[in-house]
């Protein structure tokens, strides 16, 4: 399994056939942010797209592992930048 960074919202995804990625897509740690973004790629991203984002990464997981969805949009990026850091761990 490869695992994927989007050059423009910096999310990240693990697939299994690369054939479905398009060019917006290039394999962990050659993506640069785009200008304007933190190396994270969530600061460019709306409320709503992060709040989403924590919805799907949330979804499966045990109460105590949840990533949390409340505050301001720094609280919703520092949420989700630990659970990055968390994963690649």
């Amino acid at each position: 399994m490869a695992r994927y960074t989007h050059i423009v919202s910096g999310a990240r995804v693990q697939v299994r056939d690369d054939k479905v990625m398009d060019s917006s897509w290039v394999p962990e740690g050659q993506a640069k942010p785009a200008a304007g973004n933190s190396d994270s790629g969530y600061e460019g991203m709306k409320v709503t797209d992060l709040k989403a984002e924590i919805e799907r990464r949330n979804q499966g997981r045990a109460e105590a592992d949840l990533v949390s969805a409340e505050g301001l949009k720094a609280d919703l990026i520092a949420a989700l930048t630990a659970d990055d850091d968390r994963a690649e761990q």
